[in-house]
Parts: structure tokens; sequence; C-alpha cells
């Protein structure tokens, strides 16, 4: 087993080009055809320790791990990081898809194949809190990404898949038509929910108008989008790939979700 750091370069034409710091564990019994997790952090920040919850997983299931750590100096807040940076600094106006920080994650997945060896063409995908929100967010918005599957888990807030709700809450003022969102639909997104999610007033919870309308704590909030885009998806009509499952007993507790995820995603049927 091993755990290493790289340095990950990604160009963002627009708002200049970033290097992010990417920790990785290699399994001790890991081979090049195994699969490829990337793991998305929550507010803290706290990549390497994203990526130490992971390792007794990653050693079951044979998972090469890579956590990209945005950092506050280049991703200085939830526009930057949670919300994807999609928008302008003044909120006036959305930027070019190529400097959205989900393309993070791609490159992120390219430099663990080239320093691992990895074969494989598509990776699995993990974010919990705000990890939680930039997966949402980015199976909704880059639907044409390589991910497998992605777990978004314990989310403080969604953008909802209606354009009745203002971006980044829904999508209004975002032209998204059917046809991107049944692509967003058929990716393989699992919206992972702790049962005991459920504190109203948790420390670091939104409490904007917006997000109240989603539900009282986050385990509400990600029924409630989980349920529109199913809603969604039958008024179109189109497939809907979207799964939601719960974690019993956990709460916002990201080594709980880690473990109950890791099984949904490499336990054999």
């Amino acid at each position: 087993m091993s755990a290493a750091e790289i340095t990950v370069p990604h160009r963002r034409p627009t708002e200049g080009d970033v290097a992010v710091r990417t920790h990785l564990w290699r399994p001790a019994a890991w081979r090049p055809a195994d699969p490829v997790l990337v793991v998305l952090h929550g507010y803290r920040r706290n990549a390497a320790d994203y990526r130490d919850v992971w390792a007794e997983h990653a050693e079951r299931y044979g998972v090469l791990v890579a956590a990209p750590e945005f950092d506050r100096e280049q991703f200085p807040g939830p526009r930057e990081y949670e919300v994807g940076n999609m928008r302008t600094p003044d909120r006036r106006a959305f930027l070019p898809a190529e400097d959205w920080s989900f393309g993070v994650v791609e490159s992120a997945f390219d430099a663990a194949c080239a320093w691992s060896g990895a074969e494989a063409r598509r990776y699995f995908l993990y974010g919990h809190s705000a990890g939680g929100q930039f997966v949402h967010r980015m199976a909704l918005f880059r639907p044409d990404a390589r991910i497998e599957v992605a777990v978004a888990a314990n989310a403080g807030a969604y953008t909802v898949p209606r354009e009745e709700e203002r971006y980044p809450y829904g999508l209004t003022g975002f032209r998204m038509g059917d046809g991107a969102l049944a692509a967003a639909f058929s990716v393989r997104l699992t919206v992972l929910l702790g049962e005991d999610d459920t504190v109203e007033d948790a420390p670091m919870l939104l409490k904007s108008p917006e997000a109240m309308a989603q539900g009282p704590h986050r385990f509400a909030r990600g029924r409630y989008f989980y349920a529109a885009g199913e809603d969604m998806a039958r008024l179109l009509p189109t497939p809907f790939a979207w799964e939601l499952h719960t974690a019993p007993g956990v709460g916002h507790d990201n080594a709980g979700m880690a473990r109950r995820a890791a099984d949904l995603m490499f336990a054999t049927p």
C-alpha cells in the first residue's frame, strides 16, 4: 500500500490556470485493471483526511483513490468550489464550461492514471457535505464527464432541476434544454443521505430562504432534490438513472457515509 501526493495542473482560460494538490492511495493488492475513485472533501478542504478515511475501503475493494484539494487560495469560497465556478465573481454571467471547477476532477483522474498506470477509462466519484454539493452539480451540468457512478452524500443544498427556482438553487437563469436534462438524468447518480443528518440548526447548514424551501435539514433536502429529479424525468419523459439510498444510524459524518458508499459502489451484488 502507498500514499502519495501529486500536483495536477488544470487550465482555466478565463480565470487563470490552477495547480491542484491531489492526495493518492494505492492499495497493496491493487492492479492497473482495478477501479479508480475520485473523492471530494467537505467545507474544511481536508482532502488528505478524506483520502485516509477511504484507505480502509480502498484496501478492502482494491480501489485507487485520488482526492483533489480545492485550497482556499485558488478556490476561496462556495462559488469556486461547491457551486463549481460556473459564474463570474459578480455572479452576473456564466463562465465558459472550460472554467468550471468540475474539470479539475477530470484532470485529477488523468493524472492519477498516469501516476499509477491505471487502465480505467471511467471513474467512480464520491463527495460528502460541500463535496456532495459539488458532485450532484457535476452530474447535472457535466453529464459528458467520464463518471461511472457518482455518490453525493449529505449535501447541504441542491440545484434542483426545475426552472421555477433561481440558480444555484434551480435552473432559472441557466439555459438547460430537455436534451441536456435527459443527459443529466442518464448519469448514474446516487443521492446518499444519513438518516440521522436531521439537525436543523447544524453548523454550516445553509439557512437562506431558497435552501430552507428545500427542507429544514440535510436529510429532507436530499429527498426533495431526488423527488424533483424524478418528477422532471417523468414529465419530459426520459429514463431516470438516479438512485436514492440512506445510511441508517449515520448523521453528518463522512466516515460513516464513506463506509456505506463503498459498499454501494463496489460490493459484489
